[in-house]
């Protein structure tokens, strides 16, 4: 294995190595008397649950114990006695066998006390500097004792200025020479001053919690890892084709879409049954409700009156029928035919009348389907034409996208919608419209399978997969989350407990998968569930 040591941790973090190989990747943070091992596969991030750990401190056997979900403990007496060890691993976990190697710091017990100073130790010069003044003061007083007779020390007493002046300039002149030596002895022992040099920027990790840190980066103790359900994948050049996306919406095939409206005024009673209601399944003939015509008092007298003079001349077509039936061999039966004609003409004259009047309309459905717009209750009095009803074929939808160049569905391969839950619809190009709508072209696809969940208006993204191929990294969609200031980003799994934020350009392929054109390079584990925990971390 690769051992690493966390030289950013500081000292509130608990002493840990880690250790990485091909296959896997192993953190060990000392808890007391022992040391918490987490193993993961070095790839995915997942945890191996199913793996043997045998282990050696300072070339001692330790004792490893299972916890679970991939975590051991490793106890061993030399865990507790302060000072560096090495620790030993083998691994074996299937068919994979691998040795990982680190080294941990045990700290001391005992804290250390500090001690309060001493007076020479609260000046601002060093002890040696301190010393080194003194004995040049002391040397200077020597010097001066030696080369100059005592009484010249001596102020001479007398009341005459001019005499005292030349006694007092040779005792400053004295004074002066001691300090002018002790001060000279002070700088030739100090050490060298050098121009400051401004301290290196260092990343300090505060708590053994999830932080994010100076450099944008994250700390994220593996514990916090398993909780987050943390995984990742080896990011791998690939080939796709490039893809346009589009703005549509779910709308329904104008063969699975009924609407049922009032064919003349009247009031709204329920059928046997009841009235239908929205997500109710009807079949195409089913009475939905029942309207009684309402008519004004001007145009029923109307209607009575012309009900009135129908019956006058149903009654003289019935009397005349009777008539020359009985003389039918004088009568031609030209003139009986058409006397019987007119009366069942009348007739029915009188039946539609007297409808409009007091006979009830009967709404059914259209098409079988779902009841997506239910506008009626009973005794409702509804215009003619107007919409009480709509019927909705949810096993035949659409979706409609708005193209600004039509000439793209030449070279369409595949087409997906996507919703914003996630959920990917796979579309059937049907046709487009020749007419401009809001400066582009109406594209309208066909939904394979539409799921149960399909609501008609609902925004969709529509990706369509043309001829002309990219190269990038292919990764999940969930990979690619939204930065602070609004860009793509995804994170790489730097070291076990070590996260770095990359801003990368991004491609949607389909739905599900990006193509990642910049910003990433190959062969970087890349955080693809969990991504969005990470990012909320501050």
């Amino acid at each position: 294995g690769r051992p690493r040591r966390c030289s950013l941790c500081a000292a509130t973090v608990a002493p840990r190595f880690e250790a990485v190989s091909d296959d896997f990747e192993l953190i060990a943070v000392l808890k007391g008397p022992d040391l918490i091992l987490t193993l993961d596969r070095f790839r995915t991030n997942e945890p191996v649950v199913d793996a043997k750990i045998d282990a050696t401190v300072n070339n001692q056997p330790g004792v490893v114990t299972a916890v679970g979900d991939g975590t051991f403990k490793l106890s061993s007496p030399l865990l507790i006695t302060p000072g560096r060890v090495e620790v030993l691993l083998t691994v074996q976990a299937g068919p994979l066998t691998d040795l990982l190697a680190g080294a941990i710091e045990i700290p001391g017990a005992a804290a250390i006390v500090e001690r309060p100073k001493t007076w020479w130790q609260k000046l601002p010069l060093s002890q040696e500097t301190f010393v080194a003044g003194l004995i040049g003061v002391v040397a200077g007083v020597l010097g001066m004792l030696l080369v100059r007779p005592r009484a010249t020390l001596l102020l001479p007493v007398h009341t005459n200025t001019e005499v005292a002046t030349p006694a007092i300039k040779r005792h400053a002149a004295s004074i002066l020479s001691v300090v002018i030596v002790g001060s000279a002895a002070m700088v030739l022992s100090s050490p060298p001053v050098h121009a400051a040099e401004p301290p290196a920027k260092t990343i300090t990790i505060t708590a053994d919690l999830p932080q994010r840190l100076a450099d944008g980066t994250l700390f994220v103790p593996k514990i916090t890892q398993r909780l987050l359900s943390i995984r990742t994948v080896l990011a791998g050049e690939a080939t796709a084709g490039s893809t346009i996306e589009l703005n549509g919406q779910i709308i329904a095939d104008p063969n699975g879409f009924g609407r049922v409206q009032a064919t003349v005024d009247g009031r709204v009673d329920a059928p046997t049954g009841g009235l239908v209601v929205v997500g109710q399944i009807v079949e195409r003939g089913q009475i939905l409700a029942v309207l009684t015509p309402v008519v004004a008092t001007a145009d029923r007298s109307s209607f009575e009156s012309t009900a009135g003079e129908i019956d006058t001349r149903i009654a003289l077509a019935e009397a005349k029928l009777a008539r020359i039936t009985r003389i039918a061999g004088v009568i031609a039966q030209k003139d009986i035919d058409d006397t019987r004609t007119e009366l069942e003409t009348l007739k029915t004259r009188r039946t539609a009348v007297r409808s409009a009047i007091r006979e009830p309309v009967t709404l059914t459905a259209p098409i079988s389907g779902t009841v997506s717009l239910s506008a009626a209750v009973p005794g409702q009095l509804a215009n003619a034409r107007e919409t009480l009803f709509e019927i909705v074929d949810l096993k035949r939808l659409w979706v409609e996208a708005i193209a600004f160049d039509a000439r793209l569905v030449t070279d369409i391969t595949s087409v997906r919608a996507i919703e914003s839950s996630g959920d990917v619809l796979p579309l059937t190009y049907v046709g487009r419209g020749v007419s401009a709508r809001q400066q582009g072209v109406p594209l309208h696809f066909a939904i394979t399978a539409p799921p149960a969940s399909s609501v008609i208006g609902k925004p969709v993204k529509v990706i369509l997969t043309t001829k002309e191929t990219r190269q990038g990294l292919i990764l999940p969609q969930t990979a690619v989350v939204k930065g602070q200031n609004g860009l793509s980003i995804v994170w790489t799994h730097t070291q076990a407990e070590r996260f770095k934020p990359n801003v990368v350009k991004v491609k949607p392929i389909d739905g599900q998968r990006l193509l990642v054109e910049g910003g990433l390079a190959p062969n970087e584990r890349v955080v693809t569930e969990g991504a969005t925990l990470l990012n909320q971390v501050r």
